[in-house]
């Protein structure tokens, strides 16, 4: 009986661990594929939504996604999924003057929050700031620091009501981002 026991848990931590080590990899393989077709894919009640390498995310359209992993409706999302084998990556974002919710949150391929930052952080209507792997690269601006070359940068905006989207998405479609070799 005991070695039945000793089997099943040393298969269950087995199994625990190989989860918990392809699963991220599984979440980033599903979010590519979403983002491959949010940029090949247009559908005018969803409007623009690939940008220049830039998604723009439309509220109205998560509801008709047919998965129970919905994202929060009172925030609009940004994304941004880079390669750095392109080069560095530079982004810049404006930034809310008001009170109102506002993040950064850079992810690696394995799901890892690598960089984050919000509003209360930053003095300024925009942002930049610097992704890449070189821990030896001087810049001015502010850097975070990957540990894989390809991952997802994730822009949070709170909207109070759904009458603000208009507004709040001509704001946040100034983001942009450009791959550069050298600063």
């Amino acid at each position: 009986m005991l070695n039945w026991i000793i089997k099943f848990f040393t298969a269950a931590v087995l199994a625990h661990t190989f989860f918990l080590w392809i699963g991220p990899y599984i979440v980033m393989s599903k979010l590519d594929k979403d983002l491959e077709r949010a940029r090949i894919e247009y559908r005018p009640e969803c409007g623009e939504r690939w940008v220049e390498g830039v998604v723009y995310s439309n509220p109205a359209c998560l509801s008709d996604v047919a998965s129970s992993r919905k994202p929060n409706p009172d925030f609009i999302y940004t994304l941004i999924p880079y390669d750095l084998k392109e080069g560095n990556l530079r982004v810049s974002a404006p930034v809310p003057s008001d009170d109102r919710y506002w993040s950064i949150h850079a992810h690696n391929r394995n799901t890892d929050a690598f960089y984050k930052i919000t509003n209360t952080e930053i003095d300024g209507d925009r942002f930049e700031f610097l992704v890449t792997r070189d821990r030896n690269l001087k810049t001015k601006l502010p850097v975070a620091y990957a540990s894989s070359n390809k991952g997802i940068i994730l822009f949070r905006l709170t909207m109070k009501n759904f009458s603000e989207y208009a507004v709040l998405d001509e704001f946040r479609r100034s983001t942009n981002r450009k791959y550069v070799e050298n600063l």
